[in-house]
């Protein structure tokens, strides 16, 4: 009996030593796969706030070329600060130039695609911003000729856009989960249609929200302080 007892254990151990392997191997594989997504994530990240800076810019000269087709449409003459649009184009173009355009909203979609989840519209508000972002480049682009701007009729302000952004970011900083399956082509167009409004509304009063709140904060901060000077004077 002492015999087999002895003879089993280099199996016993064998056996352990090959399941922490395995065990090893898979957490490892796990981890690999997470650092991967973590890593997609800040590059959707720096993606949408090279965009957010851009957009000011952008919007300007998307109003100012939708003003000029109507005002030629209606056969008007043009105020001075639209004649000036070709060389503020020009300048913005110069800046940023198509190929970063399309580098990086190409680079948005598929990284949105692959790594983001759709809970609370997620995939959809980063599949949209790239989809809204790159028919106004265009439309800028091509001096009102072309008519990528008739899909999209919701143009965010700056203000909304930049809150829509904001939100974008905090939920992308919390999500960590792996695994998320693709949407399809045209579910995120018709987020577009039937949800953006909203959800640009939303954004705006969560960032109002916000504001007053550390406004709130920063004034209990102060008033804090004023009391401690005084009972320390005294």
């Amino acid at each position: 009996m002492e015999v087999d007892f002895y003879k089993t254990i280099p199996i016993v151990f064998s056996s352990i030593a090959i399941a922490i392997s395995i065990a090893t191997i898979y957490f490892t594989r796990q981890n690999l796969k997470r650092q991967l997504r973590l890593g997609k994530l800040e590059e959707i990240l720096e993606i949408l706030l090279f965009l957010d800076a851009y957009y000011r810019g952008l919007f300007m000269l998307f109003k100012d070329t939708e003003q000029k087709v109507e005002l030629l449409e209606q056969r008007k003459e043009l105020p001075g600060y639209l004649e000036q649009l070709s060389s503020n184009r020009e300048s913005f173009t110069e800046m940023f130039d198509m190929k970063t355009l399309i580098s990086k909203v190409s680079r948005l979609n598929v990284l949105s695609k692959a790594y983001l989840p759709n809970k609370k519209n997620l995939k959809s508000k980063a599949l949209t911003i790239a989809d809204v972002y790159f028919a106004m480049y265009y439309y800028v682009k091509s001096d009102g000729n072309l008519s990528s701007k008739t899909a999209y009729t919701i143009i965010p302000n700056p203000i909304e856009m930049k809150a829509l952004i904001s939100e974008l970011q905090d939920q992308i900083i919390f999500e960590m989960k792996l695994g998320y399956k693709n949407i399809g082509g045209n579910e995120h167009y018709k987020y577009y249609k039937g949800q953006f409004q909203k959800d640009l509304s939303n954004a705006i009063m969560l960032e109002k929200k916000k504001i007053e709140k550390e406004k709130s904060a920063s004034g209990n901060r102060r008033s804090s302080s004023g009391v401690s000077d005084t009972s320390t004077t005294l």
